[in-house]
């Protein structure tokens, strides 16, 4: 493994030991510079990106501890190490409240002198990894990443502008594959929360008995199996983002302490008497109509007003025919680059079959389907034979009769799906862009054998 090229200064006036400390850090690798004065020492670090200091707390004329302070004024981010007597141990401790990472006792021997040296760098590879983890974030979930160019997507872009440094709760509204996450991800890391958590919970991968406990966390011995006290999800969103996906698969009986924690900030973790204050903004998504599950009364009307606050729309892909052109370029240039492809073009008659498509998976089944084609073909524009089979019977045939209903048209065309893989439900749920569980629930909603 290569070592990072950290800059590293020495101040030091004993210059036996500055020569030496120079000869052991060149050898693990480092870049390494040196001085016998304070003075000296500030002049360099203006000259030069330290990325670790490393000072005698007593020497001529400015001493570590003005080093130290300068340093840190000049560049927050530079580490610091105080080499010190025994005598003035309490100096030491007293530069670490003031930033210094660590000390070192005189006298010493090399080895210590390198494990001081090698801890405190790898805190500074950690700082370096979280800041690049940040941007990296903060670029992927822009809101160039969310595409679309139609009015219905434009008035997405504009509500996550408005809502994403606000605290008030957003419901996400939008079918299977419309991109709710992500839209969930572009509000949080646009917001002025982007260095804060971002939880995601699918409520409706939860066990509906262990619910309470991934929520609110349990303490050790509130039931069976509870050998330690874990934190549930809203203290590990504290300060940041909790996203609820699938919000109306949230079972009757926990929908009110989930109304109390969203609107006083108060949990109790299971099996204990205690109350944590937690400050956490709520975005939850559903693809199901819960005006309708409040009517039936399978949906506490409450809790539906209290995530209704803001509303985003995320309409289907099938009425946003101007975007799958969009879309499709968005996926084929990363799919191509992805598999080494030189595959720069979407054929007029594949875009055209796409267009009249009735994207039951949406976004995430267009993307699927680019990826896969991508992989089959082999001249330079995607054509319509790197499409799946299903996808062009399922298009060129006229349509059957008696569909009068969106509901039946799905259920139409996932039977299809499932007929052209005999029955595999695992590749049926990658053409259609959902995962097995989906695939299961939507079958047994529409009575599919």
């Amino acid at each position: 493994m290569s070592v990072i090229p950290f800059k590293i200064l020495i101040v030091e006036d004993d210059v036996n030991l500055n020569k030496g400390l120079m000869h052991v850090i060149k050898k693990m690798g480092y870049e390494v510079y040196s001085t016998t004065s304070g003075e000296q020492a500030l002049k360099q670090i203006k000259q030069h990106s330290f990325d670790l200091v490393i000072s005698d707390l007593k020497l001529p004329g400015i001493d570590g501890k003005q080093v130290l302070k300068a340093a840190k004024q000049y560049d927050a981010g530079i580490m610091f190490i105080m080499i010190t007597a025994y005598g003035t141990v309490d100096t030491a401790v007293s530069a670490m409240k003031q930033g210094a990472e660590d000390y070192i006792l005189k006298p010493f021997d090399m080895e210590e002198f390198k494990v001081v040296v090698k801890k405190t760098l790898e805190k500074k590879s950690l700082l370096i990894d979280n800041i690049h983890l940040k941007r990296q974030l903060k670029q992927k979930y822009t809101f160039d990443n969310i595409i679309g160019n139609s009015p219905s997507m434009m008035e997405v872009f504009k509500t996550i502008h408005h809502v994403k440094d606000s605290k008030s709760t957003v419901l996400i509204r939008g079918e299977t594959g419309t991109g709710k996450e992500l839209v969930a991800k572009a509000i949080h890391y646009n917001g002025d929360r982007a260095a804060k958590p971002y939880v995601p919970v699918n409520c409706a991968a939860i066990n509906e008995n262990l619910m309470n406990s991934e929520l609110f966390g349990h303490v050790k011995g509130a039931y069976t199996g509870a050998i330690s006290d874990k934190q549930g999800f809203f203290e590990a969103a504290d300060g940041g983002t909790l996203f609820l996906d699938e919000i109306g698969d949230i079972g009757k009986g926990l929908q009110q302490t989930l109304l109390r924690a969203i609107e006083s900030g108060e949990i109790r973790p299971v099996g204990s008497f205690k109350r944590k204050i937690v400050q956490v903004r709520i975005i939850a998504a559903t693809n199901r109509n819960l005006e309708d599950m409040v009517e039936k009364g399978r949906f506490r009307e409450d809790l539906y007003y209290r995530l209704n606050v803001v509303t985003i729309s995320l309409p289907p892909l099938r009425e946003r025919i101007d975007d799958i052109a969009l879309l499709g370029f968005y996926f084929l240039r990363r799919y191509a680059a992805q598999n080494n492809k030189q595959i720069e073009e979407i054929s007029y008659d594949a875009l055209k079959l796409m267009e009249k498509y009735n994207w039951p998976g949406n976004v995430r089944e267009l993307e699927n389907i680019i990826e896969r084609a991508t992989l089959f073909e082999e001249s330079p524009e995607l054509t319509v034979a790197s499409l799946p089979s299903i996808f062009r019977h399922a298009v060129s045939r006229t349509p059957r009769r008696n569909i009068n209903s969106l509901d039946q048209m799905n259920r139409t065309h996932i039977e299809e799906v499932l007929e052209s893989t005999g029955g595999n439900k695992t590749e049926a749920s990658k053409i259609l862009g959902i995962n097995r569980s989906t695939l299961y629930r939507i079958m047994k909603r529409f009575k599919i054998q």
